[in-house]
């Protein structure tokens, strides 16, 4: 589990833009496809948001071992 995010994105081969583009890399939303020309972006690169970064495992790793040491 991770963040989701909605995207504003543009197409770099034809110009389209799309204001509703689901980004959660966590959960295997990674690429985006223009509904135009075809072309497929991978939304990593086009964010520069990694899915490490939008991967909250660690605070929950944390927050179950604070429990059990409870």
């Amino acid at each position: 589990m991770g963040d989701r995010y909605v995207l504003e994105v543009t197409c770099p081969k034809c110009g389209l833009r799309d204001d509703d583009v689901p980004y959660a890399p966590t959960c295997g939303f990674v690429d985006w496809k223009c509904d135009n020309c075809g072309h497929v972006v991978d939304l990593e690169k086009y964010t520069g948001i990694s899915r490490k970064k939008a991967s909250n495992a660690g605070v929950i790793q944390k927050l179950i071992a604070k429990i059990g040491h409870d």
